[in-house]
């Protein structure tokens, strides 16, 4: 949730924050915030490529409610496999994350964030706008010691269809501890500035904040030889060079398994070539490691 640059406005949200109950600074959150909300969940769908490399899967991406296009893709994986409706989806913000256009489906599911706000904010707002809704919100650190142990306490399904997880910093380690031995599909977002061919993540640290510097998480290469190891295959790299999509082998018949390397896909959208200098330098200087 961005800080709003209004001095007046950031000022009454820190005296709510400091002496109203959740429940109350909720609602405040709520007035604020509805209508960006009410935008998001109303919004007609379009469809923007953000690169010349795609894949045949790239043409059914569209975006309603997610960051990117990653709700056409999420949209064409399920209509091709047997689903339950049940989501986990880890790291969101309140108006747009890949599970929101499955709630206004009426999937249910398990969002799990750090940050407090986000998760008092997205209560108020899924009761209101969805109140037949059954979707559990967390207010948590996810590291890989508690992961497994965290969503077994919150879910009482065998499975989960559609697995999202998108921390900015120790995903690869999460992942790795991670039990997906009954998940169907896997979204995570990759490191794109660490490029096509190496195989690196960061080292893992519990206390890692996130930077807009190109420091976090892994490689796409990195990711794709981890969910192999998980029985998982990929099959979409959405246009934006942003998420992965990977299933699990068991309806890998059922798509077109796609090469790494040749499908990697680099952000350009959000960043000035100034920028992008700046990040690929800077990247030379942070502790990779080869996994």
């Amino acid at each position: 949730m961005k800080e709003s640059k209004n001095i007046i406005t950031r000022l009454i949200q820190k005296i709510c924050k400091k002496f109203l109950s959740n429940s109350f600074y909720g609602f405040f959150l709520f007035l604020r915030f509805r209508n960006k909300f009410s935008r998001s969940i109303n919004r007609i769908k379009s469809s923007n490529f953000y690169s010349k490399n795609l894949n045949e899967i790239n043409n059914y991406e569209f975006k309603i409610t997610s960051q990117n296009n990653e709700d056409g893709i999420i949209d064409y994986i399920f209509k091709r496999i047997p689903t339950s409706n049940f989501f986990v989806e880890i790291g969101f913000g309140y108006y747009e994350f890949n599970s929101l256009n499955l709630i206004k489906n009426n999937w249910s599911g398990l969002l799990i964030d750090q940050n407090l706000e986000e998760c008092i904010l997205l209560r108020k707002l899924l009761d209101f706008y969805y109140p037949k809704s059954n979707i559990k919100i967390v207010n948590n650190s996810i590291n890989k010691e508690n992961i497994n142990k965290l969503i077994s306490n919150q879910i009482n399904k065998n499975n989960i269809d559609f697995f999202s997880i998108d921390v900015d910093g120790n995903d690869y380690w999460i992942l790795k501890n991670l039990d997906l031995t009954n998940t169907s599909c896997v979204c995570l977002e990759y490191n794109h500035w660490l490029g096509p061919n190496d195989k690196k993540a960061i080292p893992y640290n519990i206390n890692h904040r996130f930077e807009d510097n190109g420091y976090f998480g892994a490689s796409l290469l990195a990711f794709n030889e981890l969910m192999n190891e998980k029985k998982f295959k990929l099959i979409s790299v959405d246009s934006s060079g942003t998420n992965a999509f990977f299933i699990n082998e068991k309806f890998s018949d059922l798509f077109e398994i796609l090469d790494p390397i040749k499908s990697f896909k680099s952000v350009g959208r959000l960043y000035s070539e100034e920028q992008k200098k700046k990040i690929f330098k800077g990247i030379k200087t942070f502790n990779f490691i080869d996994v």
